[in-house]
Protein backbone atom coordinates (compact mmCIF):
# COMPACT_ATOMS: atom_id res chain seq x y z
CA UNK A 1 0.00 0.00 0.00
CA UNK A 2 2.53 2.54 0.92
CA UNK A 3 4.76 1.51 -2.34
CA UNK A 4 1.41 2.10 -4.71
CA UNK A 5 0.54 5.29 -2.83
CA UNK A 6 4.46 6.46 -3.71
CA UNK A 7 3.39 5.83 -7.15
CA UNK A 8 0.44 7.35 -7.03
CA UNK A 9 2.29 10.57 -6.01
CA UNK A 10 3.71 10.46 -9.34
CA UNK A 11 1.12 10.23 -11.63
CA UNK A 12 -1.67 13.24 -12.66
CA UNK A 13 -3.77 12.17 -9.14
CA UNK A 14 -3.90 15.14 -6.34
CA UNK A 15 -3.52 13.25 -3.30
CA UNK A 16 -4.33 14.91 0.40
CA UNK A 17 -4.14 13.94 3.78
CA UNK A 18 -6.63 14.14 6.29
CA UNK A 19 -5.74 13.26 9.77
CA UNK A 20 -9.36 14.19 11.34
CA UNK A 21 -12.65 15.54 9.70
CA UNK A 22 -14.17 18.05 12.50
CA UNK A 23 -14.02 15.84 16.33
CA UNK A 24 -13.96 12.68 14.46
CA UNK A 25 -9.77 10.83 14.03
CA UNK A 26 -9.84 9.19 10.80
CA UNK A 27 -6.27 7.81 11.04
CA UNK A 28 -3.44 7.39 13.99
CA UNK A 29 -0.81 4.69 14.71
CA UNK A 30 1.10 2.85 12.62
CA UNK A 31 -0.98 3.59 9.62
CA UNK A 32 -0.92 7.34 9.94
CA UNK A 33 3.05 7.50 9.53
CA UNK A 34 3.09 5.00 7.24
CA UNK A 35 0.85 7.31 4.84
CA UNK A 36 2.50 10.28 5.92
CA UNK A 37 5.82 8.89 5.07
CA UNK A 38 4.55 7.50 1.41
CA UNK A 39 3.08 11.02 0.75
CA UNK A 40 6.52 12.72 1.58
CA UNK A 41 5.25 14.97 5.09
CA UNK A 42 7.27 16.48 6.78
CA UNK A 43 7.18 14.54 10.39
CA UNK A 44 7.35 11.39 8.76
CA UNK A 45 9.51 11.74 5.84
CA UNK A 46 12.88 10.15 7.41
CA UNK A 47 12.04 6.81 8.60
CA UNK A 48 15.27 4.28 8.01
CA UNK A 49 13.00 1.53 8.53
CA UNK A 50 10.96 2.35 5.81
CA UNK A 51 13.53 3.16 3.57
CA UNK A 52 15.52 0.22 3.85
CA UNK A 53 12.46 -2.09 2.66
CA UNK A 54 11.19 0.24 -0.13
CA UNK A 55 14.76 2.05 -2.04
CA UNK A 56 15.32 -1.09 -3.74
CA UNK A 57 12.16 -1.08 -5.43
CA UNK A 58 13.50 2.01 -7.09
CA UNK A 59 16.14 2.42 -9.81
CA UNK A 60 19.03 5.05 -9.12
CA UNK A 61 19.60 6.89 -12.03
CA UNK A 62 21.06 10.01 -9.76
CA UNK A 63 24.25 7.99 -9.58
CA UNK A 64 25.17 8.72 -13.61
CA UNK A 65 25.14 12.38 -13.48
CA UNK A 66 28.52 12.60 -15.14
CA UNK A 67 28.85 9.52 -16.47
CA UNK A 68 29.76 9.20 -20.00
CA UNK A 69 26.57 8.99 -22.57
CA UNK A 70 27.91 5.74 -24.06
CA UNK A 71 28.19 4.20 -20.57
CA UNK A 72 25.03 5.91 -19.60
CA UNK A 73 23.12 4.00 -22.42
CA UNK A 74 24.34 1.04 -21.23
CA UNK A 75 23.52 1.38 -17.34
CA UNK A 76 20.34 2.40 -18.84
CA UNK A 77 19.60 -0.56 -20.63
CA UNK A 78 20.60 -2.87 -17.69
CA UNK A 79 17.90 -1.56 -16.11
CA UNK A 80 15.47 -1.90 -17.99
CA UNK A 81 16.30 -5.97 -17.95
CA UNK A 82 15.42 -5.97 -14.02
CA UNK A 83 11.37 -4.44 -15.67
CA UNK A 84 10.98 -7.94 -17.63
CA UNK A 85 9.60 -11.06 -16.79
CA UNK A 86 12.08 -14.25 -16.75
CA UNK A 87 11.85 -16.77 -19.37
CA UNK A 88 14.49 -20.04 -19.01
CA UNK A 89 16.18 -17.61 -16.41
CA UNK A 90 16.46 -14.82 -19.13
CA UNK A 91 14.75 -11.71 -18.99
CA UNK A 92 12.38 -11.06 -21.70
CA UNK A 93 13.03 -8.04 -23.56
CA UNK A 94 17.02 -7.25 -24.02
CA UNK A 95 17.99 -3.66 -25.81
CA UNK A 96 20.05 -4.85 -28.39
CA UNK A 97 22.90 -3.28 -29.55
CA UNK A 98 21.01 -1.73 -32.96
CA UNK A 99 18.61 -0.16 -30.67
CA UNK A 100 21.08 1.28 -27.97
CA UNK A 101 22.43 2.73 -31.25
CA UNK A 102 19.31 3.99 -31.95
CA UNK A 103 18.64 5.74 -29.05
CA UNK A 104 21.53 7.62 -28.89
CA UNK A 105 21.17 9.04 -32.50
CA UNK A 106 17.46 10.21 -31.47
CA UNK A 107 19.70 12.17 -28.79
CA UNK A 108 22.88 13.45 -30.54
CA UNK A 109 21.13 13.62 -34.29
CA UNK A 110 20.73 17.20 -35.78
CA UNK A 111 17.98 16.22 -37.50
CA UNK A 112 14.90 15.56 -35.80
CA UNK A 113 13.04 12.78 -37.18
CA UNK A 114 14.37 9.31 -37.41
CA UNK A 115 13.69 5.94 -39.48
CA UNK A 116 13.61 2.17 -37.65
CA UNK A 117 12.15 -0.58 -39.34
CA UNK A 118 8.43 -1.78 -38.35
CA UNK A 119 9.14 -3.95 -35.14
CA UNK A 120 12.02 -2.91 -33.80
CA UNK A 121 10.83 -1.76 -30.57
CA UNK A 122 10.35 1.89 -31.06
CA UNK A 123 7.14 2.07 -28.59
CA UNK A 124 8.02 -0.88 -26.12
CA UNK A 125 11.70 -0.33 -25.65
CA UNK A 126 12.49 3.63 -27.09
CA UNK A 127 10.08 5.41 -26.08
CA UNK A 128 10.74 4.32 -22.19
CA UNK A 129 14.38 4.31 -22.43
CA UNK A 130 14.15 7.71 -23.86
CA UNK A 131 11.74 9.27 -21.20
CA UNK A 132 13.74 7.38 -18.50
CA UNK A 133 17.21 9.35 -20.18
CA UNK A 134 14.53 12.74 -19.56
CA UNK A 135 14.10 11.85 -16.20
CA UNK A 136 17.65 11.27 -15.40
CA UNK A 137 19.93 13.86 -13.86
CA UNK A 138 22.63 12.91 -16.57
CA UNK A 139 24.98 16.15 -17.87
CA UNK A 140 25.46 15.02 -21.49
CA UNK A 141 22.10 13.35 -22.22
CA UNK A 142 20.67 17.04 -21.22
CA UNK A 143 22.91 18.60 -22.64
CA UNK A 144 22.22 16.77 -25.73
CA UNK A 145 18.07 17.30 -25.30
CA UNK A 146 18.71 20.59 -25.05
CA UNK A 147 18.56 20.09 -29.07
CA UNK A 148 20.51 24.28 -29.10
CA UNK A 149 17.65 25.68 -26.67
CA UNK A 150 17.47 26.02 -22.93
CA UNK A 151 17.23 23.10 -20.62
CA UNK A 152 14.35 20.45 -20.97
CA UNK A 153 12.25 20.22 -17.69
CA UNK A 154 9.03 18.99 -19.55
CA UNK A 155 8.08 16.16 -22.03
CA UNK A 156 5.06 15.86 -24.50
CA UNK A 157 5.02 12.45 -25.84
CA UNK A 158 2.70 12.34 -28.65
CA UNK A 159 1.40 9.13 -30.11
CA UNK A 160 -1.42 8.08 -33.19
CA UNK A 161 -4.74 7.70 -31.24
CA UNK A 162 -4.63 3.97 -31.08
CA UNK A 163 -1.54 3.98 -29.75
CA UNK A 164 -1.94 5.93 -26.55
CA UNK A 165 -3.28 3.26 -24.14
CA UNK A 166 -0.36 1.04 -25.24
CA UNK A 167 2.35 4.49 -24.78
CA UNK A 168 0.87 5.14 -21.11
CA UNK A 169 0.99 1.88 -20.31
CA UNK A 170 4.56 2.16 -21.04
CA UNK A 171 5.61 5.12 -19.36
CA UNK A 172 4.02 4.24 -16.29
CA UNK A 173 5.43 1.20 -15.99
CA UNK A 174 9.00 2.26 -17.08
CA UNK A 175 8.99 5.80 -15.26
CA UNK A 176 7.31 5.83 -11.74
CA UNK A 177 9.86 4.10 -9.75
CA UNK A 178 12.93 6.81 -11.33
CA UNK A 179 15.02 7.29 -8.13
CA UNK A 180 14.20 7.51 -4.42
CA UNK A 181 13.00 9.82 -2.05
CA UNK A 182 14.38 13.80 -2.56
CA UNK A 183 15.92 12.55 -5.96
CA UNK A 184 12.53 11.85 -7.35
CA UNK A 185 10.75 15.47 -8.20
CA UNK A 186 8.77 14.92 -11.37
CA UNK A 187 5.57 14.16 -12.30
CA UNK A 188 3.70 11.70 -15.15
CA UNK A 189 0.25 12.70 -16.88
CA UNK A 190 -2.23 10.87 -18.53
CA UNK A 191 -3.67 13.74 -20.01
CA UNK A 192 -2.45 16.93 -21.87
CA UNK A 193 -5.54 18.92 -20.54
CA UNK A 194 -4.32 18.65 -16.73
CA UNK A 195 -3.01 21.40 -17.66
CA UNK A 196 -6.26 23.23 -17.43
CA UNK A 197 -5.80 22.24 -13.36
CA UNK A 198 -4.44 25.40 -10.92
CA UNK A 199 -2.13 23.36 -9.21
CA UNK A 200 -0.07 21.61 -12.43
CA UNK A 201 1.99 24.44 -13.67
CA UNK A 202 5.64 24.43 -15.43
CA UNK A 203 8.53 24.55 -13.31
CA UNK A 204 12.11 24.62 -13.49
CA UNK A 205 12.58 22.50 -10.50
CA UNK A 206 10.20 19.73 -11.31
CA UNK A 207 10.39 17.79 -14.67
CA UNK A 208 6.82 16.72 -16.28
CA UNK A 209 6.05 13.88 -19.06
CA UNK A 210 2.60 14.41 -20.58
CA UNK A 211 1.50 11.75 -22.89
CA UNK A 212 -1.15 12.41 -25.75
CA UNK A 213 -2.49 11.30 -28.93
CA UNK A 214 -1.52 13.75 -31.56
CA UNK A 215 -5.23 15.64 -32.07
CA UNK A 216 -5.33 16.25 -28.00
CA UNK A 217 -1.91 17.92 -28.37
CA UNK A 218 -3.07 20.52 -30.89
CA UNK A 219 -6.57 20.60 -29.32
CA UNK A 220 -4.79 21.56 -26.28
CA UNK A 221 -2.88 24.54 -28.48
CA UNK A 222 -6.24 25.94 -28.55
CA UNK A 223 -7.23 26.40 -25.61
CA UNK A 224 -6.32 30.09 -24.16
CA UNK A 225 -6.04 28.86 -20.44
CA UNK A 226 -3.38 26.29 -21.30
CA UNK A 227 -1.95 28.57 -23.94
CA UNK A 228 -1.00 31.30 -21.44
CA UNK A 229 0.88 28.33 -19.37
CA UNK A 230 3.12 26.84 -22.31
CA UNK A 231 4.04 30.02 -24.80
CA UNK A 232 6.46 31.47 -22.30
CA UNK A 233 7.62 27.94 -21.36
CA UNK A 234 7.69 26.20 -24.73
CA UNK A 235 11.53 26.76 -24.82
CA UNK A 236 11.69 24.47 -22.01
CA UNK A 237 9.43 21.86 -23.83
CA UNK A 238 11.02 18.57 -26.03
CA UNK A 239 8.39 16.89 -28.07
CA UNK A 240 8.76 13.19 -28.69
CA UNK A 241 6.60 12.08 -31.57
CA UNK A 242 6.19 8.04 -32.40
CA UNK A 243 4.87 7.29 -35.63
CA UNK A 244 6.04 10.99 -37.10
CA UNK A 245 4.77 10.11 -40.57
CA UNK A 246 1.58 10.01 -39.05
CA UNK A 247 1.82 13.17 -37.26
CA UNK A 248 2.75 15.04 -40.86
CA UNK A 249 0.19 13.35 -42.69
CA UNK A 250 -1.37 15.95 -45.02
CA UNK A 251 -4.80 14.24 -44.37
CA UNK A 252 -4.35 14.73 -40.94
CA UNK A 253 -2.33 17.90 -40.67
CA UNK A 254 -5.17 20.65 -39.30
CA UNK A 255 -7.03 20.30 -36.23
CA UNK A 256 -9.77 23.12 -36.06
CA UNK A 257 -11.59 23.69 -33.02
CA UNK A 258 -14.99 26.63 -33.00
CA UNK A 259 -15.84 27.56 -29.82
CA UNK A 260 -19.56 29.50 -29.18
CA UNK A 261 -20.77 31.42 -26.52
CA UNK A 262 -24.64 32.26 -25.93
CA UNK A 263 -26.40 35.26 -27.37
CA UNK A 264 -26.75 38.36 -25.21
CA UNK A 265 -29.02 40.40 -27.18
CA UNK A 266 -30.38 43.44 -25.32
CA UNK A 267 -34.53 43.75 -25.79
CA UNK A 268 -34.30 46.62 -27.46
CA UNK A 269 -31.44 44.91 -29.92
CA UNK A 270 -33.54 41.91 -30.24
CA UNK A 271 -36.72 44.94 -31.44
CA UNK A 272 -34.21 46.11 -34.40
CA UNK A 273 -33.57 42.82 -35.43
CA UNK A 274 -37.04 42.17 -35.72
CA UNK A 275 -37.56 45.01 -37.12
CA UNK A 276 -35.07 44.95 -40.26
CA UNK A 277 -36.21 41.40 -41.01
CA UNK A 278 -40.02 42.18 -41.26
CA UNK A 279 -38.46 45.35 -43.19
CA UNK A 280 -36.46 42.94 -45.66
CA UNK A 281 -39.08 40.30 -46.09
CA UNK A 282 -41.76 43.15 -47.08
CA UNK A 283 -44.86 41.88 -47.60
CA UNK A 284 -46.61 44.73 -45.66
CA UNK A 285 -45.60 48.42 -47.10
CA UNK A 286 -46.76 49.53 -43.59
CA UNK A 287 -44.82 46.73 -42.09
CA UNK A 288 -42.08 48.56 -43.90
CA UNK A 289 -42.52 51.90 -43.26
CA UNK A 290 -42.84 51.09 -39.08
CA UNK A 291 -39.94 49.23 -39.42
CA UNK A 292 -37.70 51.65 -40.98
CA UNK A 293 -38.65 54.21 -38.43
CA UNK A 294 -37.52 51.95 -35.28
CA UNK A 295 -34.03 51.69 -36.68
CA UNK A 296 -34.01 55.16 -37.28
CA UNK A 297 -33.95 56.34 -34.36
CA UNK A 298 -31.48 54.08 -32.91
CA UNK A 299 -28.10 54.95 -31.94
CA UNK A 300 -26.34 53.35 -34.86
CA UNK A 301 -29.00 53.53 -37.30
CA UNK A 302 -26.22 53.20 -40.32
CA UNK A 303 -25.32 49.65 -39.54
CA UNK A 304 -29.14 48.43 -39.30
CA UNK A 305 -29.58 50.46 -42.48
CA UNK A 306 -26.25 48.35 -43.94
CA UNK A 307 -28.15 45.16 -42.49
CA UNK A 308 -31.69 45.56 -44.07
CA UNK A 309 -29.75 46.26 -47.77
CA UNK A 310 -28.08 43.08 -46.96
CA UNK A 311 -31.15 41.09 -45.61
CA UNK A 312 -32.91 42.74 -49.13
CA UNK A 313 -30.02 41.15 -51.28
CA UNK A 314 -30.68 37.30 -49.72
CA UNK A 315 -34.63 37.67 -49.86
CA UNK A 316 -33.78 38.71 -53.64
CA UNK A 317 -31.90 35.60 -53.80
CA UNK A 318 -34.14 32.63 -52.53
CA UNK A 319 -36.42 34.42 -54.55
CA UNK A 320 -34.11 34.19 -57.89
CA UNK A 321 -33.06 30.67 -56.86
CA UNK A 322 -36.41 28.75 -55.98
CA UNK A 323 -39.78 29.25 -54.24
CA UNK A 324 -39.33 26.30 -52.83
CA UNK A 325 -37.25 27.17 -49.38
CA UNK A 326 -36.13 23.67 -48.73
CA UNK A 327 -34.46 23.53 -52.00
CA UNK A 328 -32.31 26.46 -52.23
CA UNK A 329 -31.77 28.88 -49.50
CA UNK A 330 -29.53 31.67 -50.16
CA UNK A 331 -26.69 32.24 -52.76
CA UNK A 332 -23.84 33.79 -50.90
CA UNK A 333 -21.78 37.06 -53.06
CA UNK A 334 -20.18 40.32 -52.29
CA UNK A 335 -23.21 42.17 -51.25
CA UNK A 336 -24.70 39.83 -49.11
CA UNK A 337 -21.12 39.48 -47.47
CA UNK A 338 -20.16 42.57 -46.92
CA UNK A 339 -21.69 43.68 -43.47
CA UNK A 340 -20.83 40.97 -41.92
CA UNK A 341 -17.28 41.20 -39.56
CA UNK A 342 -16.15 38.23 -38.65
CA UNK A 343 -12.99 35.83 -40.11
CA UNK A 344 -15.08 33.26 -42.53
CA UNK A 345 -13.21 33.33 -45.51
CA UNK A 346 -15.07 35.35 -48.43
CA UNK A 347 -14.65 32.81 -51.00
CA UNK A 348 -17.75 34.19 -53.02
CA UNK A 349 -17.18 32.02 -55.96
CA UNK A 350 -16.96 28.69 -53.97
CA UNK A 351 -19.89 29.58 -51.83
CA UNK A 352 -22.53 30.62 -55.03
CA UNK A 353 -22.86 27.04 -55.19
CA UNK A 354 -24.02 26.49 -51.27
CA UNK A 355 -27.16 26.46 -49.80
CA UNK A 356 -27.51 28.22 -46.40
CA UNK A 357 -30.40 26.59 -43.75
CA UNK A 358 -32.09 28.46 -40.82
CA UNK A 359 -31.22 28.08 -36.92
CA UNK A 360 -32.10 24.69 -36.02
CA UNK A 361 -29.26 23.37 -38.20
CA UNK A 362 -26.47 26.15 -37.94
CA UNK A 363 -26.23 26.32 -34.25
CA UNK A 364 -22.58 25.24 -33.73
CA UNK A 365 -20.85 26.82 -37.21
CA UNK A 366 -17.45 26.23 -38.09
CA UNK A 367 -15.58 29.27 -39.51
CA UNK A 368 -15.24 29.38 -43.07
CA UNK A 369 -18.61 27.37 -43.35
CA UNK A 370 -21.67 28.69 -44.71
CA UNK A 371 -23.32 28.34 -41.74
CA UNK A 372 -20.97 30.68 -40.06
CA UNK A 373 -22.93 34.48 -40.47
CA UNK A 374 -25.41 34.67 -37.76
CA UNK A 375 -26.89 37.71 -39.18
CA UNK A 376 -27.95 35.54 -42.69
CA UNK A 377 -29.44 32.74 -39.80
CA UNK A 378 -30.94 35.19 -38.05
CA UNK A 379 -32.83 36.35 -41.22
CA UNK A 380 -33.76 33.45 -43.14
CA UNK A 381 -34.97 32.32 -39.59
CA UNK A 382 -37.44 34.79 -40.03
CA UNK A 383 -38.05 33.71 -43.58
CA UNK A 384 -38.95 30.68 -42.37
CA UNK A 385 -40.84 31.48 -39.53
CA UNK A 386 -43.30 33.46 -42.03
CA UNK A 387 -43.57 30.71 -45.09
CA UNK A 388 -42.85 27.70 -42.73
CA UNK A 389 -44.00 28.60 -39.35
CA UNK A 390 -44.89 24.78 -38.96
CA UNK A 391 -41.85 24.18 -38.10
CA UNK A 392 -41.89 25.46 -34.71
CA UNK A 393 -44.73 23.77 -33.48
CA UNK A 394 -42.75 21.89 -31.09
CA UNK A 395 -40.86 25.08 -29.68
CA UNK A 396 -44.10 26.71 -29.22
CA UNK A 397 -45.36 24.56 -27.24
CA UNK A 398 -42.47 24.43 -25.17
CA UNK A 399 -42.55 28.29 -24.83
CA UNK A 400 -46.24 29.43 -25.17
CA UNK A 401 -46.73 29.03 -21.32
CA UNK A 402 -44.43 32.41 -21.45
CA UNK A 403 -46.47 34.37 -23.18
CA UNK A 404 -47.39 37.26 -20.99
CA UNK A 405 -50.92 39.48 -20.61
CA UNK A 406 -49.48 42.70 -21.61
CA UNK A 407 -48.17 40.92 -25.15
CA UNK A 408 -51.69 38.78 -25.38
CA UNK A 409 -53.41 42.36 -25.22
CA UNK A 410 -51.03 44.18 -27.68
CA UNK A 411 -51.61 41.10 -30.19
CA UNK A 412 -53.71 38.74 -29.36
CA UNK A 413 -56.99 39.75 -27.59
CA UNK A 414 -59.32 40.04 -30.56
CA UNK A 415 -58.40 36.62 -31.61
CA UNK A 416 -57.70 33.84 -28.91
CA UNK A 417 -58.32 33.58 -25.18
CA UNK A 418 -55.46 34.35 -22.91
CA UNK A 419 -56.42 30.81 -21.66
CA UNK A 420 -56.49 29.40 -24.73
CA UNK A 421 -53.09 30.98 -26.01
CA UNK A 422 -50.90 30.33 -23.39
CA UNK A 423 -52.36 27.18 -21.50
CA UNK A 424 -53.99 25.08 -24.47
CA UNK A 425 -52.70 22.33 -27.00
CA UNK A 426 -53.41 23.36 -30.27
CA UNK A 427 -50.94 23.37 -32.51
CA UNK A 428 -48.89 26.39 -34.01
CA UNK A 429 -49.48 26.29 -37.32
CA UNK A 430 -53.00 25.30 -37.22
CA UNK A 431 -53.87 28.65 -35.31
CA UNK A 432 -52.15 30.57 -37.67
CA UNK A 433 -54.49 28.59 -40.36
CA UNK A 434 -57.53 29.48 -38.57
CA UNK A 435 -56.57 32.96 -37.36
CA UNK A 436 -54.16 34.61 -40.04
CA UNK A 437 -54.16 37.50 -38.38
CA UNK A 438 -52.45 36.10 -35.25
CA UNK A 439 -49.51 35.26 -37.02
CA UNK A 440 -47.94 39.05 -36.72
CA UNK A 441 -47.51 38.25 -32.96
CA UNK A 442 -46.53 34.79 -32.96
CA UNK A 443 -43.83 35.16 -34.98
CA UNK A 444 -42.57 38.17 -32.76
CA UNK A 445 -43.05 35.77 -29.93
CA UNK A 446 -41.14 33.01 -31.09
CA UNK A 447 -38.20 35.04 -33.61
CA UNK A 448 -37.04 36.77 -29.88
CA UNK A 449 -36.65 33.09 -28.10
CA UNK A 450 -35.11 31.73 -30.84
CA UNK A 451 -32.31 34.61 -30.98
CA UNK A 452 -31.85 34.17 -27.21
CA UNK A 453 -31.34 30.69 -27.75
CA UNK A 454 -28.83 31.02 -30.73
CA UNK A 455 -25.39 30.41 -29.98
CA UNK A 456 -22.80 32.55 -31.28
CA UNK A 457 -19.61 32.33 -32.65
CA UNK A 458 -16.83 32.99 -30.18
CA UNK A 459 -13.50 32.07 -31.66
CA UNK A 460 -12.38 29.80 -34.51
CA UNK A 461 -9.03 28.63 -33.49
CA UNK A 462 -7.03 25.80 -36.02
CA UNK A 463 -3.43 23.99 -35.01
CA UNK A 464 -1.19 22.56 -37.90
CA UNK A 465 1.26 20.03 -37.01
CA UNK A 466 3.61 22.36 -38.73
CA UNK A 467 2.80 24.64 -35.98
CA UNK A 468 4.53 22.23 -33.56
CA UNK A 469 7.64 21.45 -34.82
CA UNK A 470 8.35 25.32 -35.81
CA UNK A 471 7.70 25.97 -32.53
CA UNK A 472 8.99 23.45 -30.00
CA UNK A 473 11.76 21.30 -30.27
CA UNK A 474 11.25 17.86 -31.46
CA UNK A 475 12.24 14.10 -31.81
CA UNK A 476 10.59 12.07 -33.84
CA UNK A 477 10.49 8.05 -35.36
CA UNK A 478 8.46 6.09 -37.72
CA UNK A 479 8.75 2.96 -39.41
CA UNK A 480 7.95 4.69 -42.55
CA UNK A 481 10.76 6.23 -44.85
CA UNK A 482 9.35 8.25 -47.46
CA UNK A 483 8.60 11.96 -45.64
CA UNK A 484 10.85 14.59 -45.68
CA UNK A 485 12.49 16.27 -42.81
CA UNK A 486 11.47 19.32 -41.01
CA UNK A 487 13.30 22.46 -39.85
CA UNK A 488 11.75 22.30 -36.14
CA UNK A 489 12.01 25.09 -33.68
CA UNK A 490 16.04 24.86 -33.16
CA UNK A 491 16.95 25.53 -37.14
CA UNK A 492 14.48 28.47 -36.75
CA UNK A 493 16.32 29.42 -33.89
CA UNK A 494 19.70 29.60 -35.19
CA UNK A 495 18.86 30.41 -38.39
CA UNK A 496 20.39 28.20 -40.28
CA UNK A 497 20.26 28.03 -43.96
CA UNK A 498 21.80 24.77 -44.74
CA UNK A 499 20.10 21.36 -46.30
CA UNK A 500 17.85 19.14 -43.51
CA UNK A 501 20.03 15.83 -43.53
CA UNK A 502 17.65 13.19 -44.80
CA UNK A 503 15.19 10.68 -43.12
CA UNK A 504 16.88 8.18 -44.82
CA UNK A 505 19.40 7.38 -47.52
CA UNK A 506 16.76 7.21 -50.35
CA UNK A 507 19.68 5.74 -52.92
CA UNK A 508 18.86 2.45 -51.29
CA UNK A 509 15.37 2.20 -52.91
CA UNK A 510 14.74 1.18 -56.87
CA UNK A 511 12.47 2.84 -59.02
CA UNK A 512 10.73 1.12 -62.09
CA UNK A 513 11.24 4.58 -63.53
CA UNK A 514 14.72 4.65 -63.78
CA UNK A 515 14.99 1.90 -65.70
CA UNK A 516 17.68 -0.25 -63.78
CA UNK A 517 19.52 -3.34 -65.53
CA UNK A 518 19.72 -6.89 -63.49
CA UNK A 519 22.56 -6.46 -61.43
CA UNK A 520 22.20 -2.83 -60.65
Amino acid sequence: TILLIMYLARCSIQLEFYEREGNVVKISGPWKHAVGYALGLAPFRHQTHYDSILSPQFTDLAQYQHTPLDEFIDALCEHFTKYQRYVDGAPEIVPTPKQKAFLKRLLCAQEPFHFSEVGSGKTKVILPLLCQTFLSNNAEAHERLRRGGKHKDTLFVLVPEHLVHDARNQVYRYCLNINFGDAADYRVYDDIFALKHLNVQFSSFAKQIFVSSFNQLKKALTDDEICRKIHPHREHILVVIDEVDDFLDRDKLVFNICSNKNSAFEKSTLDLFLSVCRAAYGQDADDCKMSESSWASSSNPEHWNELYIKCRVIYGEIQDASRSINKSFGIFNEDSLRHYQSNITHDVEGYKSLIARPYESVNRAMPGSYFADSERTIFLTYVILSEDIGKYDELFQAERKFISYDYWLEHFVHFLEFDDLVYGHERLSDICAKQPGIKHGLIGFLFEIILRKMEIRDKARACNSIDVIFNFDCVGFTGTPFIDNYPTAEYIRAARRDNIAQLIDHSFYAHTSEKLSTPE
